[in-house]
């Protein structure tokens, strides 16, 4: 598969860098290592089949650019400080051995479908010399700038703004410090007020500036059209992938080790599906998933076609519906 069939994938990609833009990164670092990342936290419920889309992705670009002789750093961050850090002293303890479990869990995915990523705890770096150095050279740039510190809030949701404005912003922050000396950051589209900021700061700071790349939004399964409509909003940005219990809605998500093909299978067939492409698609998205699991296990880089299979009606609802109950058993669940 050639860069330019990989970010092409009906489905998968929302926003991406050319591919020159990419690869006329990786020359320029040469023979250092193009950064390729993607962070999140986690909650209490499990691991998400949606982080897997992520994982496997990251894999995939790196693996691309490597046969086009380019070397990289693929990183899966677990941000567990950060997880930590939004929870009471009460629940620290069983939100650090949370952060262990995801962190075992993407090695997990790396010796199943030889992802080959490089999994990093927050915890591993965060309290370092040259991070905090950086977080305070941050912090320094923003409260000095009207126009940063503006960006800075809008990486809050406005019901938490006083919230973190008594924290001093730490958990933006120390994002921003994270993300802002990368190359190619893949994550979700609500991601992109993070790598705003982070790329001003890097232009006043004369760095280079990361490049995003957002992958298609998180829906839940086993929701009819009455939600969506009511929820129209969800639309543009989807729920957290990497949150089992984001919006609460733990019971129309997939978790790793929990839940049961049965459920799956049930909730699957209540999805509501639609033939037009702007439309949320929950079905289709975790059946491109299992695409990715399947090419992986079988060695297979060639491009995914599932939704061009759908939008033009090779296959239908019933049998998409079907074709992802049986795939997400065989190529995920049974593989752990």
């Amino acid at each position: 598969m050639k860069l330019e069939e990989l970010l092409s994938q009906r489905g998968l990609i929302l926003q991406s860098p050319s591919p020159d833009e990419i690869r006329k990164r990786a020359r320029i670092l040469f023979p250092e290592s193009i950064k390729l990342f993607y962070g999140e936290t986690y909650d209490h419920v499990g691991n998400t089949i949606d982080s897997m889309k992520y994982y496997f992705f990251v894999a995939n670009l790196a693996q691309v650019l490597k046969d086009e002789g380019y070397t990289t750093d693929p990183v899966i961050l677990i941000a567990n400080t950060a997880a930590c850090r939004n929870v009471g002293p009460d629940l620290q303890y069983k939100y650090s051995m949370l952060g262990e479990s995801r962190a075992s869990f993407v090695e997990d995915v790396n010796k199943i479908y030889n992802t080959k990523l490089r999994v990093v705890k927050m915890s591993d770096y965060i309290y370092s010399q040259g991070f905090q150095k950086e977080l305070k050279e941050i912090i320094e740039i923003c409260e000095k700038d009207k126009e940063l510190m503006r960006g800075v809030e809008k990486t809050v949701p406005e019901s938490k703004i006083e919230i973190e404005r008594e924290k001093g912003f730490a958990y933006s922050f120390d994002e921003i410090a994270t993300i802002i000396g990368l190359d190619v950051k893949v994550g979700p589209p609500r991601e992109d007020f993070y790598d705003n900021i982070a790329r001003k700061i890097a232009e006043r700071k004369e760095k280079k500036q990361l490049m995003s790349l957002f992958l298609t939004p998180t829906f839940p399964i086993g929701m009819n059209w009455a939600y969506f409509f009511a929820n129209e909003g969800i639309e543009e940005h989807g729920i957290t992938a990497y949150k089992g219990g984001s919006k609460r809605l733990q019971d129309h998500r997939i978790i790793i080790g929990r839940s049961s093909i049965n459920d799956i299978k049930e909730q699957l067939d209540k999805s509501f599906i639609s033939i037009d492409s702007e439309l949320p698609n929950p079905v289709l998205d975790i059946g491109i998933i299992c695409e990715m699991a399947k090419k992986r296990l079988e060695n297979d880089n060639s491009p995914i076609d599932l939704a061009n299979k759908f939008y033009q009606k090779e296959i239908t609802s019933d049998q998409l519906k079907e074709k992802v109950g049986n795939d997400v058993e065989r190529y995920i669940l049974s593989r752990f």
